[in-house]
């Protein structure tokens, strides 16, 4: 299911931008340095089960899609790397109870971890101009990832990292900075068990060289 879903998001970017009028090149739009911080727990409530929070740092490289007036569509490649905690917080969890060995997997696993995830991030961003320095936008991403400590939620090696988030840019000369709010999911696409992932919100601010 996932992997449908991230198949049907990226075609209908595809069809969206190939259908948007005065097309110009795929140019290198900028580069910056961005820093975020998301949390399972502490910035919304959302699941009493596991903590889970991550300092991020990323490469943003934002290519060209398509402008028309006032609306611009483009790529977004982003290497990234999250520096996470986790923490498994439910005795009864299913992937505890499920296995014989549990007493054993809760001494393993309820305590806080330090993980490192490598992840790519690949998607597109929708952006309106509100005047020539100001910008606002939305944007998707879907990306392989690998995470290098196996949880309760999710097995150690490849998955994936899909991120909604919607921001804003300020520019001022060749310099812009850049805020945004994010939601983030985390899972395997059930290529490997444990597949129960991670869900974190966040924010992320960072600044821009602009090349045009």
């Amino acid at each position: 299911m996932k992997l449908k879903f991230s198949a049907i998001f990226f075609l209908l970017c595809f069809f969206t931008v190939s259908s948007q009028e005065n097309q110009s090149s795929k140019k290198w739009l900028r580069i910056g340095l961005i820093y975020g911080y998301s949390s399972q727990n502490k910035i919304i409530q959302q699941d009493s089960d596991y903590s889970y929070e991550s300092n991020i740092l990323k490469i943003s490289n934002h290519f060209n899609l398509a402008k028309k007036g006032n609306h611009v569509w483009e790529l977004l490649v982003e290497p990234s790397y999250y520096r996470s905690k986790h923490e498994a917080l439910n005795y009864w969890h299913e992937y505890f109870t499920g296995n014989e060995n549990g007493n054993e997997l809760r001494t393993q696993f309820m305590r806080l971890k330090s993980i490192n995830e490598y992840v790519l991030n690949l998607g597109v961003t929708y952006r309106y101009y509100v005047n020539p320095k100001l910008s606002i936008y939305a944007l998707g991403n879907v990306g392989p990832m690998y995470i290098d400590t196996e949880t309760e939620r999710l097995k150690k090696g490849f998955a994936f990292s899909d991120i909604f988030a919607l921001g804003s840019n300020y520019k001022i000369n060749k310099i812009s900075f850049d805020l945004k709010c994010m939601i983030r999911h985390v899972s395997n696409a059930n290529l490997q068990m444990p597949n129960f992932g991670f869900n974190a919100v966040g924010f992320e601010f960072g600044t821009y060289y602009e090349f045009n």
